[in-house]
């Protein structure tokens, strides 16, 4: 990841943490599909890690309805026309997911349901539990998000045209910068015994493009070190009002209500907020 003292870096942080308390938030802004899938990491460690946990886990990463399967297949055709992946047989999801970085969701237009998914780093939670579900019923589980923003998402996923695509982020906290939050691991969770040294922001970039039946989603996941933000005042700021202001039921969902205080307190120790 680009050195947060970086003064491009900055913008990035100021639209992730808006001014104000915490609320859901659904902002899009016009994305590029094929520069969002095209490879990144040149070490090719990130595929590596793809390519082990589809092999070793198939059904935990994996799953794919039978309206998933045309809907990947138009994956397969985008894939090949940007000259990103290697031409397989059969080409499946799980083929595709073997070339490309990003964890891909499906999601069929007709129904409105999850249709596919490969997912090998999950922010805490199960495609399992989520596959062949409506999206409203996917978010019914998150507090205060479907009356939030539900509508506005169903819309937006209901009319985005082939070929156009859009791209926001997702923020949240974890206590290490493993890209695998599957709940099965059991990752150290937040709670009152935390230093600001274990804090990780993490953040999901997500990119929506669309496809002839339904929508593809990608998710690339970025983690870097919370205390790394104080370098710009007004974000500390901004982060710290979030955290203030986050509703008990939503701290919950997020498993950080027993965190928050002490995470607070270990800010200010480190940077004071203006």
């Amino acid at each position: 990841m680009e050195a947060f003292g970086k003064e491009s870096k900055n913008p990035f942080w100021k639209r992730l943490f808006s001014p104000g308390g915490f609320e859901w938030a659904f902002r899009m802004r016009k994305g590029d599909a094929k520069s969002f899938f095209a490879r990144q990491d040149e070490s090719g460690e990130l595929l590596l890690k793809r390519n082990r946990q589809l092999d070793e886990s198939f059904e935990r990463y994996l799953a794919c309805t039978e309206e998933g399967e045309n809907l990947v297949e138009e994956a397969w055709d985008l894939a090949l026309e940007w000259e990103q992946v290697v031409a397989k047989e059969p080409r499946n999801l799980k083929l595709l997911s073997k070339q490309w970085e990003a964890d891909l969701l499906f999601m069929d237009r007709q129904t409105s349901q999850v249709a596919a998914g490969s997912v090998c780093f999950p922010s805490s939670w199960d495609l399992r539990h989520a596959i062949g579900k409506t999206l409203d019923q996917v978010h019914g589980v998150v507090p205060r998000l479907n009356p939030q923003i539900g509508e506005m998402i169903k819309r937006f996923l209901e009319k985005l045209e082939p070929g156009k695509s859009y791209c926001r982020e997702n923020w949240s906290f974890t206590r290490s910068d493993a890209l695998d939050y599957h709940p099965d691991l059991n990752r150290k969770r937040l709670n009152e015994t935390l230093s600001l040294d274990e804090v990780y922001l993490r953040i999901e970039h997500q990119l929506f493009t669309g496809l002839s039946d339904g929508v593809l989603m990608g998710i690339r996941i970025e983690t870097t070190p919370l205390k790394e933000l104080a370098e710009d005042p007004s974000v500390w700021n901004t982060i710290a009002e979030k955290l203030r202001t986050m509703p008990d039921d939503v701290a919950r969902y997020k498993s950080m209500d027993a965190a928050i205080p002490t995470i607070l307190r270990e800010m200010k120790a480190y940077r004071s907020f203006q």
